[in-house]
């Protein structure tokens, strides 16, 4: 997540985090269709192509992520505004220098979620 925040950085970058049981075992990296440094949004397809990939390689997803390059990884007024998850699934955020922080996200509100790295995962993508 960290490598992909630096790619994509002056912008916003965002992907999902996908295993079994609550545990990480792919990421996802998606482009940002903003292409912006204060929000990011997923092609439509290109989220079909991941739903796809995770009911063919049997796994479910654990969390989203997505970076604020120019601020604190805090949720915003927009994070909350444009969470279709609900209270679902985690968001983790990674801040400017690299700080990670994970949040479950309500409709106005927001509070820390607990995660813990206990390895690398597999990087995948959609074709």
């Amino acid at each position: 997540m960290l490598a992909h925040a630096r790619a994509d950085f002056p912008n916003e970058c965002c992907g999902f985090l996908a295993g079994i049981d609550g545990a990480v075992t792919h990421r996802f990296p998606l482009v940002n269709a903003l292409a912006s440094p204060t929000a990011y949004d997923v092609d439509p397809r290109e989220l079909l192509k991941v739903h796809r990939t995770l009911r063919e390689i049997g796994i479910a997803e654990v969390a989203i992520y997505h970076s604020h390059p120019t601020s604190a990884p805090v949720p915003s007024t927009r994070d909350l505004a444009q969470n279709g998850y609900g209270e679902s699934i985690p968001h983790v955020i990674i801040g400017p220098g690299g700080e990670v922080r994970a949040w479950w996200l309500g409709e106005t509100t927001f509070e820390a979620a607990e995660w813990e790295v206990v390895g690398e995962p597999t990087v995948s993508t959609v074709g």
